[in-house]
């Protein structure tokens, strides 16, 4: 199959800081022909036009549906009438949204791709079929490593406490991080509003995750499900994690791939506590989420389902 994947960024490079958007991207070149087109609502037509292969499906990627600005999500010349299936993933919808959506609905595009369980809305509003593929994680980044749990608990990643979020998650990462204070437990916490606080490099953050016998998650700002999840799993650490089933569908189950806590963190201590001082059944739980996962949630698997839905679309 060959494939024109146009995004924002560059997806391509392997240490770019939003690393995730560009892991699809490259295992889609393990299974397909990809072309990567770098720019702002491009005239597609034209394009494939100047290619030397006949383009099969065209791919909107991650870091192109994460921009903000209007001009991404105008009408695009010629897009509508393409004879090969055109996809879309959403990504970031608590900005510019409705644009987005009405990008999709403008230019005919034939898939709408979610990685939330937000999917069957968009289906709903835009009348595109649409599918929810999680964000998941690389192997190649994070995998079990041969290195000392030497942290309880470790976390690394935004705030969120910045009045933005409203709800049951509303400053809940802070309100986290003071209970932890309250226990004896050794901690790794990197956490800010301001990205230059944050850790950048994959290798390191890959390996704090594997230093620690559990690693926090929580939902984000749309009660999304970031891909914190599924590397916490792949690095076999225990992941722990707000309740939130509507989100989680049924990827996340409290007690066999994860440790869930109340929203109110009610029982956070009793949870944590159990497993912490618990090795084996932390173990076994962290062992079952890792097999479960591997054999089914990585960028692999992703890349391989998305060209098979292409391959059922028609014009």
């Amino acid at each position: 199959m060959n494939v024109l994947y146009i995004d924002y960024g560059n997806v391509v490079d392997d240490n770019h800081m939003y690393q995730y958007y560009g892991d699809l991207f490259r295992e889609l070149k393990a299974l397909a022909r990809v072309y990567f087109v770098q720019s702002v609502n491009p005239n597609v037509p034209a394009i494939i036009e100047h290619l030397e292969d006949d383009i099969d499906c065209v791919i909107y990627g991650l870091g192109y549906f994460a921009q903000n600005h209007p001009s991404f999500f105008n009408k695009s010349p010629g897009l509508d009438s393409l004879s090969i299936p055109v996809v879309c993933m959403i990504h970031k919808p608590q900005n510019m949204l409705q644009q987005k959506l009405d990008f999709c609905k403008m230019n005919n595009v034939d898939l709408v791709v979610d990685s939330q369980s937000t999917y069957k809305d968009y289906e709903k509003y835009t009348g595109i079929k649409s599918i929810r593929l999680p964000f998941t994680a690389t192997p190649k980044h994070f995998h079990p490593r041969n290195v000392e749990k030497k942290y309880d608990v470790g976390f690394s990643g935004a705030l969120h406490g910045n009045g933005k979020i409203k709800g049951p998650t509303e400053d809940l990462r802070d309100r986290v991080h003071e209970k932890l204070k309250e226990t004896d437990y050794n901690l790794f916490w990197n956490s800010s509003n301001t990205l230059e606080y944050r850790i950048h490099s994959t290798e390191e953050y890959a390996t704090k995750i594997n230093e620690s016998k559990a690693w926090l998650a929580t939902t984000g700002p749309v009660d999304d499900v970031s891909p914190r999840y599924f590397e916490v799993i792949m690095s076999k650490t225990l992941l722990l994690c707000n309740k939130m089933p509507k989100a989680y569908e049924d990827i996340f189950e409290d007690g066999k791939n994860c440790v869930m806590f109340d929203n109110d963190l009610s029982d956070f201590h009793e949870k944590l506590n159990f497993y912490l001082q618990n090795d084996k059944e932390r173990e076994i739980l962290v062992e079952n989420a890792y097999n479960e996962f591997a054999n089914k949630y990585t960028w692999e698997h992703m890349a391989s389902r998305l060209l098979s839905e292409v391959k059922c679309l028609s014009k």
